[in-house]
Order: structure tokens, then C-alpha cells, then sequence
């Protein structure tokens, strides 16, 4: 046997494993030695674009789209040299604004956005303010993209003079990709975009999936409402295993992600020969594993790749419970209808409602198994939404696997959905 750590909130979870159990990790990576000058270098010589300091010159106000809790983007390296740099070009702390880019999550609290940007990023005395996609004082209509999605797009950053979009590129289970145009859209925009965005059809689309961009219409989407709201700069950055910088991409917003995604493609793709018995996962750890609202994400990936009616072990913290009461009732109403029934009553925008996309995700990996293990710290209520069975240990997991299945074919996954499997051929 071989122990393996798996993610779980801020540490791990241990699990002894056969030595033949095929462990997926991402090809290694080196990190970048000097993130900060990285990010300087960066802006001064991006992709497809002049350096941030000519655009910047000249204008009157800036807004930053920033990730909110739910993505590990390293902010406090970030920010920094970011905001430096447009107060060289004459622009002004008070009228520089951050836009914390929430979808349809809840807002961030005033007492994270030390954690959310950096001690450093509060020095400065910038507005820091939460989307809310709700709000239709909030919102202004741009027009329409493609698939008649309405670009919806928030005020504060469609008339500012300077628009700068922030954040990670890492496999997204239905947008290909995070990153780029994500931060407009889903990230800054109002409901109604994201009824269309979110919808049964888009995300039900066998290409709207991890590492998929041709042909995906999510993706197609979020680039053509990115597109109206214009963008003038971009800087995102790839991850390794330890959260540590190993690519930035700045410049376009489009060529800019383009390239960065193809780095994270050839960074995170891992292939086996066949589909496993057995996946052990995790959510990718904290800040993804906060709820079992965002554990579909490790879910769906692992559901890629494990047999029909095959077993799932997932690690999840879900250190601030089930998710909001929104999403609890959708859970409820996908176990007295069944997933078709569900689908249907909720296939049209005038029958969406906020949080059904995640339940949407969750019956995509129903559909290939209901066999799925779960340790987390839910409570018991909680633990009887989540179409799992609570186990005390991965090991107790591993236990339970074996007695169904003699000599099982395992495949670990310790950082979740931040790599992706696909089956050969």
C-alpha cells in the first residue's frame, strides 16, 4: 500500500492506495523565481498589446475586475505593481475602483478583502466594491451577443475610462478554461445574462466541458459579451500544485487568454488507458471546497473518466456548509422530480432560477454513477441533499470499494478538478 495525500480545505487528507493505483498530478512546472518582477516585466511586455503604461496614460479612472473567494488567485502579488503602475501613468488611488467579479455567489465581506487582495492593496485608498448581477441600478444593457445572450454588463466598469480584467487560468468543467473573458462574463454581469449564460442547453452541450474551447458555447458566450464590454488590459497567471505563479498573461484579453490556456492545456491534461473503478478526488481544497455548492466541479471531473455505476471517494470540506438556500431548494426539487423533469421545468429563461446551473452539473455526473462517497464536515441535514454517502475517512471509503469490487482499478486525483483525466483515444 501507498499513502496519498489528497486536498482537503487548508491541509490534507491521507489515504493508503495499491501500488498500482494510477495517481494524475499535473507535468512538473517551474515556478517563476521573482513573481512580482514577473508581473512587472509582464505589463511592460505583453501579448498583443501596447505596455499598460502607454494605455493607461491619459485616462481619467480605472476599475480592476478581480476574482472573488471561490478562485485561489494570488492577489497580494497582483495588485501591487498593477495599481504602482497606473498611479506612474497619473491616475489616482481615488479613482482607481476594484470590482470584485461575483457572478451570482454571494458578496465578499468588508473583513476578507484582506485575504480576497492583500495587505499591501489596502494601503491604497481604492474603492473596493462586490457585483451584484441582482442589481439593476448596477446594470447597464450593452446589447446582445451570441445565442441572443443580452450583454448585461455592470455600470461602474462600462464607463470606466480604463478596464482591466484580473484573475487565473485553470480547466473550468463547462467554460474550457477560467480566466480572461470570464471575469465580464459570468463575472460582472446581470441576471438575465446569466439565465442564458447558465441555461440547460449551453451547459447541457457535450463540448461545454474542461479544456474545451472549439465548439464550446460557453465559451462562445463569454467572448462575444467580453467582446461589447470591451477590455483594455488583462493579467492572469497558472498555478502549480503549491498555489506558486508558473506562467502571466497579459496584454489582450483575448490573445492573451488564448495563450495562456494552451500553457494550462499542456499543464493539466493527464491521459490514462481506460475508465477507473474507483476515482478518489477532492475539490481542489480551500477556497474551491468551501461549499458542496462548488463540488461539483471535483465531481464532474472525476466523472469523466470513472466506469458507469463506478465509485467516486470525494474529499470536501465544505467548511461553510451546503451553499445558499437557493441552491438547497433546487437539490430538494432534483430529488422529488428526477433529473429529467427537473431539466425540462427549467429550460427556459423565464424557468431558470439563480444556483440552477450547479444542480445542472450535479446530474451530469448522476447520469454516469450515484455511487458516490463523501467526506466532508456537512451536517446531517445537510449530508441527506447531497445524493452522497458520508464516510468518516478516505479510508473508510477505500474499504467500502473493496468489498464491492475485487481488485479495483483506482485513480487518485489529489488536486481535483486543477487536473484534468481524459481516456486515451
Amino acid at each position: 500500500m501507498m499513502r496519498v495525500d489528497i486536498r482537503y480545505g487548508k491541509g490534507f487528507k491521507s489515504v493508503d492506495l495499491p501500488e498500482n493505483t494510477i495517481i494524475l498530478k499535473k507535468p512538473e512546472t517551474r515556478p517563476i523565481g521573482d513573481p512580482i518582477d514577473g508581473i512587472k516585466k509582464s505589463l511592460q511586455n505583453p501579448i498583443s498589446s501596447k505596455p499598460l503604461i502607454d494605455i493607461a496614460k491619459g485616462r481619467r479612472n480605472a476599475c480592476i475586475v478581480v476574482s472573488d473567494t471561490t478562485r485561489p488567485v494570488p492577489n497580494s502579488i497582483i495588485l501591487p505593481p498593477l495599481i504602482e503602475l497606473l498611479e506612474q501613468a497619473g491616475i489616482r488611488d481615488e479613482d482607481i475602483t476594484i470590482l470584485i467579479a461575483t457572478g451570482t455567489h454571494d458578496p465578499v465581506p468588508d473583513e476578507m478583502f484582506e485575504e480576497l487582495l492583500g495587505r499591501d492593496t489596502l494601503r491604497h485608498s481604492i474603492k473596493i466594491v462586490n457585483h451584484n448581477a441582482y442589481d439593476d441600478s448596477m446594470i447597464v444593457d450593452l446589447g446582445k451577443g451570441a445565442y441572443d445572450c443580452p450583454a448585461l454588463i455592470n455600470r461602474i466598469y462600462a464607463e470606466s475610462d480604463l478596464k482591466i480584467c484580473t484573475g487565473l487560468i485553470e480547466p473550468h468543467f463547462m467554460a474550457g478554461f477560467s480566466g480572461g473573458r470570464k471575469s465580464i462574463c459570468p463575472g460582472i454581469t446581470g441576471i438575465e445574462t446569466l439565465k442564458i449564460f447558465h441555461s440547460v442547453d449551453a451547459m447541457g452541450h457535450p463540448l461545454s466541458k474542461s479544456c474545451s474551447l472549439n465548439g464550446n458555447p460557453v465559451d462562445k458566450m463569454a467572448k462575444s459579451v467580453a467582446k461589447i464590454a470591451g477590455c483594455d488590459f488583462m493579467v492572469n497567471v497558472s498555478l502549480d500544485d503549491q498555489r506558486r505563479i508558473t506562467g502571466i498573461f497579459s496584454g489582450d484579453l483575448f490573445k492573451a487568454h488564448e495563450t495562456g490556456c494552451e500553457f494550462v492545456s499542456d499543464h493539466s491534461i493527464v491521459e490514462i488507458e481506460k475508465e477507473a473503478d474507483v476515482v478518489v478526488t477532492s475539490n481542489g481544497g480551500y477556497p474551491l471546497d468551501q461549499n458542496y455548492y462548488q463540488t461539483a466541479k471535483g465531481l464532474v471531473e472525476a466523472s469523466e473518466i470513472v466506469k458507469k455505476d463506478g465509485f467516486i471517494i470525494m474529499a470536501s470540506e465544505c467548511k461553510f456548509g451546503f451553499g445558499k438556500s437557493s441552491f438547497r431548494n433546487l437539490m430538494i426539487e432534483l430529488k422529488e422530480k428526477g433529473t429529467k423533469v427537473f431539466l425540462d421545468s427549467h429550460r427556459t429563461s423565464q424557468t431558470f432560477e439563480s444556483d440552477q446551473w450547479e444542480v445542472q452539473e450535479f446530474t451530469k455526473v448522476f447520469e454516469k454513477t450515484k455511487n458516490i462517497l463523501l467526506l466532508s464536515s456537512l451536517n446531517k441535514s445537510d449530508q441527506e441533499l447531497t445524493f452522497a454517502r458520508p464516510i468518516k475517512s478516505l479510508n473508510e471509503g477505500v474499504r467500502i470499494v473493496t468489498k464491492s469490487i475485487k481488485d479495483p482499478f483506482i485513480v487518485a486525483i489529489p488536486e481535483g478538478p486543477y487536473v484534468v483525466g481524459r481516456i486515451k483515444n
